[in-house]
């Protein structure tokens, strides 16, 4: 039977000379070097630098947008409206295509022709 954990090798001194390098090269705990792993105190400092440009950011925006006034939007101040009003087109095309007796094609239509006008309505 032929060990296929050997394969491509020689002879099993190629092979241990073969992992003895590889074990050199990448150990199995890479030392901590340098500066890599901030201490504690270090990490707060990088946060509260980051807290303050964040800050002088957020009042550079402050001043430029002093004097405009955030008006709400048509569908903040009424949403449900908007929603009585879509529901109420939808049933009155409805009501309208069986009057109109349209059938199938019709019936399938009514969403359609109520989301464009409610599209436009708003």
């Amino acid at each position: 039977m032929t060990d296929i954990r050997t394969k491509g090798f020689d002879s099993p001194a190629q092979l241990r000379e073969h992992l003895a390098e590889l074990e050199e090269e990448s150990p199995a705990e890479d030392p901590i070097v340098g500066n890599e792993h901030p201490s504690a105190h270090q990490q707060i400092e990088a946060l509260r630098r980051e807290v303050a440009d964040l800050r002088a950011r957020l009042t550079t925006i402050r001043k430029q947008t002093d004097g405009m006034d955030a008006r709400p939007s048509r569908e903040d101040l009424h949403p449900w409206l908007r929603v009585l009003a879509t529901a109420a087109t939808t049933y009155l095309l409805g009501r309208l295509v069986q009057r109109l007796r349209l059938g199938a094609p019709g019936a399938a239509a009514v969403p359609m022709i109520a989301s464009q006008i409610d599209r436009r309505i708003w």
